[in-house]
C-alpha cells in the first residue's frame, strides 16, 4: 500500500466470485434439512423406511430384524411432513442416532484445545512470609534487632 491509498487489487466492497459447484452443493444440503411431504418417488404413496432391530428368541439366538415403517400420520393416513434428516434419523438405532447427533454438533460448537503447562519448580522451600519479607526488602535480622 502506498501512502494509505489502494493502488491495485479488488475495490472495497467487491463481492467474491460465484462458484457454481459450491452453490449446487449448498442448495442440495439445504433441501435435506427442509420439511417436505414424505412421498415415495416411484409409487407416489407414503415413503417407507427400513428400521433394524435385534430380536432374541427363547433359545437365546439373536436375529437382525428389518421392519418397514411407513411415514404416515396415523390419524389421517396421509404422508408425514418432515425433513429427510428426520426421516433418516428414525431409521437409525438409538445408539446410531446419538452418534449422528454428536457428529453434527461438531459443526456448531468450537473445539477445545489442550493447554500444556510446563512449570519449573526451584528446589528452595521458602514460605510465603519469607517471600513477602524478601519483596518488601526486610530481612530476618531487622526483626531480631527490634525485639
Amino acid at each position: 500500500m502506498a501512502k494509505g491509498k489502494k493502488t491495485g487489487g479488488r475495490q472495497k466492497g467487491t463481492p467474491n466470485k460465484d462458484n457454481p459447484l459450491k452453490g449446487l452443493i449448498r442448495a442440495h444440503s439445504l433441501k435435506y434439512f427442509e420439511d417436505r411431504v414424505q412421498t415415495d418417488p416411484v409409487t407416489g404413496g407414503a415413503r417407507q423406511i427400513q428400521r433394524k432391530r435385534l430380536v432374541q428368541d427363547e433359545e437365546g439366538n439373536v436375529y437382525n430384524v428389518i421392519d418397514l415403517v411407513s411415514l404416515t400420520d396415523p390419524a389421517t393416513g396421509l404422508p408425514l411432513v418432515m425433513s429427510d434428516l428426520d426421516a433418516d434419523m428414525l431409521a437409525l438405532s438409538p445408539a446410531e442416532r446419538v452418534n449422528a447427533e454428536l457428529r453434527l454438533m461438531e459443526f456448531h460448537t468450537p473445539k477445545m484445545k489442550a493447554v500444556e503447562v510446563d512449570m519449573d519448580v526451584h528446589g528452595s522451600n521458602i514460605t510465603i512470609e519469607d517471600r513477602l519479607r524478601e519483596l518488601c526488602g526486610e530481612n530476618d535480622d531487622d526483626e531480631e534487632d527490634d525485639d
